[in-house]
C-alpha cells in the first residue's frame, strides 16, 4: 500500500479507512460478532490474510488495530519528550513481528466485540489527533528521525488508514 503523499492525504485516507471498518462490522450480525472464526477461515491457507492465523476472532482484530494505535502514540509521546522511541516496540525488533504481535493480542485482549471497537474508535480518534497535529515538514523529512529510517507519515499510515485496509479484508475473509 503506497503511503499517503501529504498530511492532509494521509488524515482523508485514515478517515476513509474508518468509515470503511465501521461499515463492514454494521454489517455482522451483533449475534455472531462474539464468536471464534470458523477453524477453516483461521489457516493462512485459507484466507491468505496476513494474522490469519493469529486472529481466532473478531475482536482479536480489532484489538491488534488498538494495539498499534497504542504503538504510535508512544512513538510520537517519545518523538515530543525528545528522546527515540523503542521501534517497533520495546525487546522488539521488525524480524519478530510474529512474536511482537502475540504480545500485544495477549496485552490488550478484550472479549467482547463492542467493547474492543468503543476502545478503538477512542484510540483511533487520539492517534489520528495527534498525527493530524503534526505539519507535513515533520511527518514527509525522511532525514528527521534517524531511527525511523524513513518519514514518520509510513508507519503512522500503517497503523492508521492502511491497517484499516487490512482489517476490511481480514474480517471480510472471515464473514464471507
Amino acid at each position: 500500500m503506497t503511503t499517503p503523499e501529504t498530511a492532509v492525504a494521509l488524515q482523508a485516507a485514515a478517515m476513509r479507512g474508518f468509515r470503511t471498518l465501521e461499515d463492514v462490522i454494521d454489517v455482522i450480525p451483533a449475534k455472531v460478532r462474539d464468536r471464534p472464526f470458523p477453524v477453516a477461515a483461521t489457516a493462512p491457507v485459507a484466507s491468505g490474510v496476513a494474522g490469519a492465523a493469529r486472529d481466532r476472532d473478531l475482536q482479536d482484530v480489532l484489538n491488534h488495530l488498538h494495539a498499534w494505535h497504542e504503538l504510535l502514540i508512544g512513538w510520537l509521546d517519545a518523538i515530543e519528550a525528545g528522546r527515540t522511541p523503542a521501534y517497533p516496540a520495546e525487546g522488539y525488533d521488525w524480524g519478530r513481528l510474529d512474536a511482537l504481535n502475540l504480545a500485544l493480542r495477549e496485552k490488550y485482549r478484550v472479549r467482547q466485540a463492542s467493547r474492543a471497537f468503543a476502545r478503538l474508535q477512542a484510540s483511533h480518534a487520539t492517534a489520528l489527533g495527534r498525527v493530524s497535529a503534526l505539519g507535513d515538514d515533520v511527518l514527509f523529512d525522511a532525514d528527521r528521525f534517524d531511527w525511523l529510517g524513513g518519514t514518520l507519515a509510513g508507519p503512522a499510515h500503517e497503523c492508521l488508514g492502511g491497517h484499516y485496509a487490512w482489517a476490511v479484508q481480514a474480517i471480510a475473509a472471515r464473514f464471507d
